[in-house]
């Protein structure tokens, strides 16, 4: 049983040999290439029918030969390479020798055959054809430097070639374009030669190091033939042939245009486009080097905040373009009134700070500020006239109010509020007590807020008088604050806060309405020609909706238009901007009535008054305080005589005396008000007043 088992078995093995051999018959066959298989003595064991192709033996004669008697011309290199490496798959080349004596270069790889033991029994080679791989290798090296000739034309980067000495050898069309020059022209010039001086050192330095095999990545720049500078990023790698540097390779990229836009990129994070001034954040990095310094030479340091008083009128009723005007004219007076080594920085809007180091003390830096607000009281020419700006400058110092550049930035604009709130045009020094109120004017700020929600605001009269008939003819409508803690709060208290913050509009806009039912009230007890003013704020005369405002409220109290007048300031009439013309035009058109206030204090000429649709002038307080003085008296009866030429009525305010009121007539002027006849009182005082004066 057991013999019948082997015989079995052997039959077994028999079969999957032959099944084997046909196998690797069907695989080696056909291939391309020439498989050999020996054993350890090198005795050939088999062929397949390419080998014979190849090398002109047939499978049958080569059966049982020492391979390498017949076919290696190279014996020796063929042991050291089998000796070597049958240990494990290796390929490596050789030269070989035909039937017919030839000699071929081949790749022939060597791989170890082992039995189920693990040993080495035989070993195979398959040597490749050299016709076929030499063919290959041709045509592979012939499209590969066809392909490289197409990158080297074809680049969009400038390629050059230089020898060891920096002399060109070959440029590429992109590199003649960008330099300009041509392969005859650049043979002659050192690559140094066409980059700006400030580079010289640093290209010499890397094309040096690339001579010893280390490539180059930096940035430089170039001198084109034209003269044009361009930016360039720059590789140079080295050319080697066995191991010897021969040469550099350069590819340049135009980078100008990139350049240019991280230079614009950097100027717009620290500077102002309009002014071309340090913005804030370069501002405080200034600062914080000048405090440095300071501590070192024990000086000291001064921010002035400035803020252009009368700025705002001129950016609204102008343009913005006539403002960006003033605001580059303010750029070059604050240069022309500072040292050198100082620094002036905008802020925004109609803002800007000024750093001034190396101080000893506080008169240092007052004798600066004065040059500058005597250079910004200079008249700016816009569009042909004179315009007059003023400027309120707050200052604080280092180390006194401040230990780094924001505290002193703050402190700084802390002190300009205080300026601004005692008349402007001046310079104030920052103290602690200044925080105190800046806290208590933010509180303000938040219950005015409150104020309108709660109706604290409420509406006091002062009566307007014509003292030839004794009559009341109009009432003059004065906002209050009823504070619920500060007891009654007058504009000066709380206006200046309304306009910065824009809540003066619904305030105005509020008090128009109070005071319009009011006066429809008042018409209704029996004073049917009552008329009422309402002062009208630069901010409210922009408002696009302001006309639609006025007649709304109009229409809803019922008040004739032609008993409303509508107050505005000189200091809004006295600039022929379209849009105030428009504003007051249309307003004229509802039936009201418009008065310039503050007549005489503007500082422009008085063509103005040909062009405005106005009605009455309002003689400012300030020309009848000497009233016996002949000059305040010729003043005025120019003004009343000014006025009768126009066709245009005239009121005096602020008359508190019977000289005045003696006097006035004389020159004129019968229409008056002030406290000589009543303060600005309650809705619920005036009906006596009117009963008083013979209405």
């Amino acid at each position: 049983m057991t013999s019948s088992f082997n015989r079995e078995r052997m039959n077994k093995l028999d079969q999957d040999l032959l099944y084997t051999q046909e196998v690797v018959e069907v695989l080696t066959g056909h291939a391309t290439a020439a498989l050999v298989v020996c054993d350890l003595q090198h005795r050939v064991q088999y062929s397949n029918e390419h080998f014979g192709t190849i090398y002109g033996w047939s499978p049958m004669e080569l059966l049982g030969y020492t391979l390498p008697t017949i076919l290696e011309e190279d014996r020796q290199s063929f042991n050291q390479l089998l000796a070597a490496h049958l240990w494990e798959f290796n390929t490596a080349a050789l030269r070989k020798r035909c039937k017919d004596g030839s000699i071929v270069f081949v790749n022939e790889t060597i791989t170890p055959i082992r039995n189920q033991e693990g040993s080495i029994t035989a070993y195979a080679s398959m040597i490749f054809d050299p016709t076929e791989n030499g063919n290959s290798v041709q045509r592979k090296l012939t499209e590969s430097g066809q392909q490289l000739q197409s990158l080297f034309d074809n680049n969009p980067d400038a390629v050059i070639s230089l020898d060891i000495l920096g002399n060109l050898t070959e440029m590429n069309p992109a590199a003649n374009k960008l330099s300009g020059y041509s392969i005859e022209e650049f043979a002659y010039l050192p690559l140094v030669s066409l980059c700006p001086p400030e580079h010289h050192d640093r290209i010499k330095q890397r094309f040096e190091r690339t001579l010893r095999g280390k490539p180059q990545n930096f940035e430089t720049a170039m001198l084109r033939k034209n003269g044009e500078k361009v930016e360039l990023h720059l590789t140079l790698i080295p050319i080697s042939y066995e191991g010897t540097i021969h040469g550099v390779y350069g590819i340049a990229k135009n980078i100008t245009e990139r350049k240019q836009a991280e230079d614009l990129i950097q100027y717009m994070a620290y500077y102002d486009a309009l002014t071309d001034l340090p913005n804030r954040r370069l501002f405080e990095r200034q600062v914080m080097m000048h405090l440095n310094e300071a501590d070192e030479r024990k000086t000291k340091v001064a921010i002035l905040y400035l803020d252009l008083d009368g700025f705002k009128f001129i950016n609204d009723s102008l343009g913005h373009g006539v403002g960006d005007q003033v605001l580059k004219e303010v750029a070059i007076r604050l240069k022309r009134s500072i040292r050198e080594q100082d620094t002036i920085g905008r802020m925004g809007g109609d803002e800007f700070t000024v750093c001034l180091p190396d101080l000893q003390s506080f008169q240092d830096m007052l004798a600066i500020a004065e040059r500058i607000l005597h250079e910004l009281r200079q008249p700016f020419q816009l569009e042909g006239h004179d315009f007059y700006l003023t400027t309120s400058i707050g200052a604080s110092f280092y180390p006194d109010h401040g230990s780094y550049a924001e505290m002193l930035m703050h402190n700084a604009d802390t002190a300009l509020y205080k300026v601004k709130e005692h008349g402007k045009n001046h310079v104030k020094i920052y103290s602690p007590t200044m925080n105190e109120e800046a806290v208590r004017r933010q509180l303000l700020e938040s219950e005015l807020h409150k104020a309108l929600e709660r109706n604290e605001l409420v509406v006091h009269y002062q009566p307007q008088i014509d003292v030839k008939t004794s009559k009341i003819f109009g009432m003059e409508a004065l906002v209050r604050w009823n504070h619920p803690t500060r007891s009654l709060l007058y504009p000066g208290d709380f206006i200046a806060i309304a306009e910065e913050t824009g809540m003066i509009v619904p305030i105005g806009a509020k008090v128009l309405e109070i005071a319009c039912k009011q006066c429809k009230q008042w018409q209704e007890q029996g004073f049917a020609d009552l008329r009422i003013a309402v002062n009208l704020s630069q901010i409210q005369l922009r408002q696009d909706n302001l006309v639609e405002t006025v007649e709304r409220v109009l229409i809803d109290t019922g008040l004739p238009p032609a008993t409303l007048e509508l107050e505005i300031t000189e200091s809004i009439a006295m600039h022929n901007a379209d849009f105030v013309v428009t504003q007051l035009h249309n307003l004229v058109a509802l039936g009201i009535q418009i008065s310039i206030d503050d007549f005489g204090t503007g500082f422009s000429s008085l063509s103005y008054l040909s062009k405005f649709p106005i009605h009455r002038l309002k003689i400012d307080r300030s020309f009848i305080t000497n009233i016996s003085n002949k000059s305040e008296s010729a003043i005025i009866a120019s003004i009343v005589s000014l006025a009768q030429n126009l066709n245009l009525s005239v009121i005096v305010e602020g008359v508190e005396t019977e000289l005045q009121r003696t006097v006035l007539p004389q020159l004129g002027c019968n229409e008056m008000q002030g406290y000589l006849f009543s303060k600005p009182v309650p809705a619920e005082v005036c009906i006596p007043l009117l009963e008083k004066y013979h209405y």
